[in-house]
């Protein structure tokens, strides 16, 4: 049996369709599904200190987010120098019970440590976070959908922790400057009214 160059056209045809349905599927779903990431950075306005970043990086909202870890996290492990006593294994918060909703583009902020304290706790190895959640106000049931993140402290090693708080420096600053100009014009006020 062979078949004719109408036929396939025809399958070519329905082939191309078939990709374009796929693409544009999969453009929509990029577009409006969640994506909830976890991931660890240092503090802008805090030196030294390392955070833990829960975010949504996707387009839509989502809900019933918990997460599940290949070990238990760290939690206040605050020393710059790896300390002598092991820090504690986080109990509560957002990553143990979990959080019921996150906007596009909102991220929940965990002051998790310092370099110290959380290799310590870490060594050299990573702890897996998978991720599960919802898009927000979906009617399917297969809307649940998942995410997998790493946590590493080492990548932190050497790392500018210096103070790049410059808002509340510059605030300090003309704090200072206010008050020498207030002693200046007391001065100059003193001076004019003759008291010495």
């Amino acid at each position: 049996m062979q078949i004719d160059l109408a036929n396939w056209i025809s399958v070519f045809l329905a082939l191309i369709a078939t990709a374009s349905a796929a693409i544009t599927y999969a453009v929509y779903r990029s577009s409006t599904d969640p994506e909830v990431i976890v991931y660890a950075d240092t503090d802008k306005k805090r030196p030294s200190l390392i955070v833990l970043i829960i975010e949504n990086i996707g387009k839509g909202p989502a809900e019933n987010i918990t997460f599940e870890t290949s070990r238990g996290l760290p939690e206040k492990a605050f020393s710059i120098e790896e300390p002598q006593i092991m820090p504690k294994t986080m109990a509560s918060g957002p990553i143990i019970d979990g959080i019921p909703f996150l906007a596009p583009g909102q991220k929940i902020i965990i002051s998790w440590g310092q370099y110290g304290g959380l290799k310590k706790y870490m060594g050299g190895d990573n702890i897996i976070v998978k991720t599960q959640y919802r898009k927000a106000n979906s009617k399917f049931w297969f809307s649940r959908s998942s995410s997998s993140s790493q946590l590493f402290v080492e990548a932190f090693y050497g790392t500018d922790i210096s103070d790049a708080n410059w808002d509340k420096k510059i605030s300090e600053s003309l704090i200072k400057t206010n008050d020498q100009l207030q002693n200046i014009d007391k001065a100059i006020k003193k001076l004019g009214s003759g008291k010495s």
